[in-house]
This record gives structure tokens, C-alpha cells and sequence, in this order.
């Protein structure tokens, strides 16, 4: 090969390279972050560890009384963090954090990295991708649990959350989005700035509880969502997490309860889609870890529902076993 023909391989290299980093959509990351000191160094570092390099990250601290801002304080001068944010009261919502991340954000997108998870290195590329191949307002990763000294825990995968896909948003939130909240974890979504800032998140820290739900309807309804089944998200389980005390008192089937009310306002359901969903319901109010007064106070909600019952239970667990026959695995 001669040397002017490499020298022209090599411009054209030079130049894709250059085309390609000009056109990456940028990434905003906040990281929302309340007494979580001892997670934070892996979960920073799992964020500078990403191979996707257009990004600003936004550390958000809410008043912790650890020592959360003295480690988030060490990374506030590294070149990717545009911003060290310090509340200087709690403000007992995580929604609130959220809204001011986003305010906050310049990116084509946000990523939500919560400040006790953990990502694969190559998470936010793949998301990226598959935002832009299936021209996705949000796209998600399967997730791995683990407990708080890192470990996995088991989980069962069912259909279709065994393989990747991408449906128009509101199919979504009628299938999965009304009964369990398939989008468990917020540091496994991509989504679109400009989608997040049509939302009120004014209302949507009214639901301290289920306030992530009603964000994900509120995003997907724009557009389509994309799932990326491999497990490229560690969500950690741990006893501080205000979801667990919250399911106790049965607040987020009480705040379910409206939200689903708002979608069928909205959207058509047929009367097997409600029966799934008020069946999901009645078995999470009965799950042993919610007290006889949170089950009494969640159960008075939803009996407003011709629907809700004992029977729409039987419905649901029978849904579960047809869906268990197209293939469950373990991750």
C-alpha cells in the first residue's frame, strides 16, 4: 500500500472520529445524594468509570448528617463535575432533589444515578444507543440487586424482560407501568431533558412515595421506551431505604391508587387490564411486612374500585403463571 493511500485511510479515520465525538448527545448525571457516605466513593467511580464520554455529572447533597459532603467534596474540582449542590435543610423528598438536578442539567439527556447504586462501565453507551436506534424518549437496563455489603441477590426475570425491545410509551404504561412499576430503579434510566422539563414536578414530589412511577408515566407517554435486557445496573437493598418503610404503611398503594385514577382518565383500559392491575394491588397490601393499619388504610382506597378484590387477585396470580411459561431466568 502506498503511503499516500494510507495517509487517506487515515484522514478518513480521523475524520469519522471527529464526526462521530461532534455529534454524541451529551449526558447530564445527577446524582441525588442523603447519608449514603458509605456507598458513594463506588458509586462516583462507577460513573467516572463509564465509557461513554460526553458527560457532565451534578452532585446533589440534601443536608446529610454523615459524611456524605466531605466525600462528594473530594470530587467536586474533577474535570466531569459541573456542579456540588449543598442543601442546607433536608427537604425530606427525593423528588425535590430530582427537580433540582434537572433544572440544573445542559445534557440532550439525564441520567438519575442514585448515590447507593452501582453501573457496568458500559451502561450509559448502551442506553445511549438505544436511544438513538429506537429514537426512544426513555430507554432502561435490567438490574441486579445487591445488598448493602455489595453482594447479589437473587431476582427472577420474567417475560418480556428477557430480551431487548422498544414499544410506543403509552403501550408501555398500560402494560407495565399501572400495576408492578417495571422501571424499579431510577439509576437504570436514560430519558430526554426535554421530555423531563414538560413534567410537574411540583406534583410529582406530591407522591413522596410513588412519585417515580408518575414521572416514568409522565415520560413515556411522549414517546417510546427501549429496554436493554442485560443486567448493567446494581440496585442496592438496604433497611434506609424509604421505599421499605413506606410499603409498611401502605403509602404507595394509597398514592398507586391516584396515579392509576389520573391513566384511566386518560386511557382505555379493558376490564382484564383493570382487573391485573387492582390484583396487584390487593397482593401488595398483604404482603406480611405491611401493618394491619397500613393494609386497612390502603385497602379503604382502593375498595372504591368496582374491581378490587380477592378475585382480581386470582386473575393476577394466574396472569403471572402464563407469563412464567414464556421463560423466566435468574439473575
Amino acid at each position: 500500500m502506498q503511503k499516500t493511500e494510507k495517509f487517506c485511510i487515515y484522514a478518513k479515520f480521523v475524520v469519522f472520529l471527529c464526526t462521530f465525538y461532534v455529534h454524541m448527545k451529551k449526558v447530564s448525571v445527577i446524582v441525588p445524594n442523603y447519608n449514603h457516605a458509605p456507598f458513594l466513593k463506588e458509586r462516583v467511580d462507577s460513573i467516572l468509570a463509564q465509557d461513554y464520554p460526553e458527560m457532565e455529572i451534578i452532585l446533589l447533597d440534601d443536608a446529610s448528617s454523615d459524611e456524605s459532603a466531605a466525600i462528594l467534596g473530594a470530587y467536586a474540582k474533577h474535570p466531569r463535575v459541573t456542579a456540588f449542590l449543598r442543601s442546607k435543610t433536608n427537604s425530606g423528598n427525593p423528588f425535590i432533589q430530582w427537580q433540582r438536578g434537572i433544572r440544573q442539567a445542559t445534557g440532550d439527556y439525564i441520567w438519575i444515578a442514585e448515590s447507593d447504586d452501582v453501573a457496568a462501565p458500559t451502561m450509559l453507551s448502551r442506553l445511549v444507543a438505544a436511544m438513538e436506534t429506537q429514537d426512544a424518549v426513555l430507554a432502561f437496563a435490567q438490574s441486579r440487586c445487591i445488598n448493602e455489603q455489595g453482594r447479589a441477590l437473587p431476582r427472577r426475570i420474567t417475560a418480556p424482560f428477557l430480551h431487548d425491545f422498544a414499544i410506543d410509551g403509552k403501550t408501555y404504561v398500560l402494560r407495565h407501568l399501572l400495576g408492578e412499576n417495571t422501571i424499579c430503579n431510577a439509576s437504570a434510566v436514560l430519558f430526554r431533558r426535554e421530555a423531563a422539563q414538560t413534567v410537574d414536578m411540583a406534583e410529582v414530589a406530591q407522591y413522596r412515595v410513588s412519585g417515580d412511577r408518575l414521572f416514568w408515566i409522565r415520560i413515556a407517554w411522549q414517546g417510546r421506551v427501549a429496554f436493554v435486557a442485560e443486567p448493567l445496573n446494581k440496585f442496592r437493598q438496604h433497611t434506609q431505604k424509604v421505599s421499605i418503610a413506606a410499603a409498611g404503611q401502605g403509602l404507595n398503594c394509597i398514592q398507586d391508587h391516584t396515579i392509576y385514577q389520573q391513566v384511566r382518565s386518560l386511557l382505555p383500559l379493558t376490564t382484564y387490564q383493570q382487573r391485573l392491575v387492582c390484583g396487584y394491588h390487593w397482593q401488595a397490601m398483604h404482603q406480611p411486612w405491611v401493618t394491619p393499619q397500613g393494609r386497612e388504610c390502603a385497602m379503604r382506597e382502593w375498595q372504591t374500585e368496582p374491581l378490587f378484590g380477592w378475585w382480581s387477585w386470582l386473575v393476577y396470580k394466574l396472569h403471572r403463571i402464563v407469563i412464567r411459561t414464556q421463560g423466566t431466568c435468574s439473575i
